[in-house]
């Protein structure tokens, strides 16, 4: 309950599973300005890591990854090939998407037969989220920059939390074919309060009446894994990449990675929700989207262009 942070865990638990096997297509959705599993991935530049997020400037910011798109992860869909994806991830967007159900389902849609998702998240009945929903957004904005300044720069975004809770969520890996779902719970949301003393002990002691009886629908944040339904076929990109060392993959990895982008990004979407985005192949040179359709980014920015 108290000993480690559900952020510490997805970062690990991520970074084992693109560990697995190189020559993946890994989204990292809320990219925003770090990806915080990298640093713990072995061989980044193996696999194909693209950060999703709905702020250009938030993806100006990131250094970490050169493949950004911009992007609303709860649009009618994301700008991927069906089944071109084999691992989804986010930290701590999900209570910040207007509808989870629509994000679940761009997740089955893109992720192929056994492509995996884990989600974090903070809980929409905790007292930490209960307040923030009773509350402005400018005013929680200013209490948190009061009470805990030092998330500031992470924290404060507008959160809905729909469907941001245990049964709601099983019921949407259910409704998208998702198996094999482990979820993780953390019960220990009193750190909020913890600029008043006798309201942080008052906090605590309610989290441990929750956690003792094990109220999943209360607690203050969940970790979700779960495997879209099918098998792993031997035809991939990934594969063949599966099946040398790293040290011994050199420009068939490269290749094998540009064949990634070309199978895993639409190159025929029009859509306003995804206006803008940015792709790099593993040589440097523009993806493959049409300049029509979307605007091109590397690690030096976006291009001065727009879809009509």
């Amino acid at each position: 309950m108290f000993r480690q942070h559900l952020h510490t865990l997805y970062k690990y638990e991520v970074a084992e599973l693109v560990n697995r096997r190189p020559g993946q297509v890994v989204v990292d959705i809320g990219g925003g300005k770090d990806c915080p599993f990298l640093p713990f991935v072995n061989y980044p530049d193996a696999n194909l890591i693209i950060s999703v997020d709905c702020s250009p400037d938030e993806l100006h910011a990131n250094s970490c990854v050169d493949n950004k798109v911009v992007a609303d992860a709860a649009a009618p869909r994301l700008p991927f090939r069906d089944a071109s994806v084999d691992l989804i991830v986010s930290r701590s967007v999900m209570e910040h998407l207007h509808d989870n159900a629509a994000f679940f389902e761009n997740c089955a849609r893109a992720l192929r037969p056994g492509g995996t998702l884990i989600h974090t998240f903070s809980c929409k009945f905790s007292p930490f989220s209960l307040l923030n929903q009773l509350i402005p957004n400018r005013a929680a904005r200013y209490l948190l920059s009061l009470f805990h300044p030092q998330w500031q720069a992470d924290c404060g975004f507008p959160a809905f939390y729909n469907r941001c809770y245990f049964s709601a969520t099983r019921r949407l890996l259910k409704r998208n074919g998702f198996k094999d779902a482990q979820f993780t719970f953390r019960y220990y949301q009193a750190i909020y309060f913890n600029f008043f003393f006798p309201l942080y002990a008052l906090m605590v002691g309610y989290d441990l009446l929750v956690w003792r009886l094990r109220i999943r629908n209360l607690a203050g944040g969940v970790l979700v894994r779960a495997e879209r339904r099918g098998s792993i076929t031997g035809c991939g990109p990934h594969d063949r990449a599966a099946s040398s060392k790293p040290s011994q993959q050199g420009d068939d990895l490269a290749s094998d990675l540009e064949e990634a982008v070309r199978k895993a990004i639409v190159s025929d979407l029009r859509c306003s929700h995804s206006h803008s985005i940015g792709l790099r192949s593993h040589g440097g040179d523009s993806g493959p989207l049409r300049r029509s359709d979307a605007v091109y980014c590397g690690g030096s920015g976006f291009l001065d262009s727009r879809i009509s």
